[in-house]
């Protein structure tokens, strides 16, 4: 006869996990991006030329950032599997995607995209292990 498995008691929560394997996933396309940089200015000097740099570095910044928050969504979604809890915990960190965009468009210094960033980052990370810890979505 086959016994039963016991299901566990508590939950283990791979939130702080997930986040660090997404964030080598946007810093991958950060080293990548960074790396072929050169070598697309390059290839289109004529469409590229006429945006000054801090544009085209926030732009491939705005990239990096929407696929970070794209591998954590994948990563949640994969560990969770569930959209709307995948939904849920990537959500908080849509608006930095904005600020890229933002800084993309309106010339605003790299240290105090860096600092709101981050500040926002924080606030973002509680956010998410949150709704891995509520029961209502388990």
């Amino acid at each position: 006869m086959a016994r039963r498995k016991k299901s566990p008691s508590y939950e283990y929560h791979h939130t702080p996990a997930t986040l660090l394997i997404a964030l080598f996933g946007g810093a991958c396309a950060f080293v990548t991006v960074e790396t072929f940089l050169p070598d697309l200015l390059e290839l289109w000097e004529r469409q590229l030329g006429k945006f000054p740099g801090w544009q085209v570095h926030m732009g491939l910044t705005c990239i990096e950032i929407m696929i970070f928050f794209t591998f954590l969504f994948f990563l949640e979604w994969f560990e969770t599997r569930s959209r709307i809890t995948a939904w849920r915990a990537s959500a908080p960190w849509l608006p930095l995607v904005g600020l890229a965009l933002l800084a993309t468009i309106v010339h605003i210094p790299y240290s105090v995209v860096i600092l709101v960033g981050t500040i926002y980052g924080i606030w973002a990370y509680r956010q998410t292990t949150r709704v891995r810890r509520s029961p209502r979505l388990s």
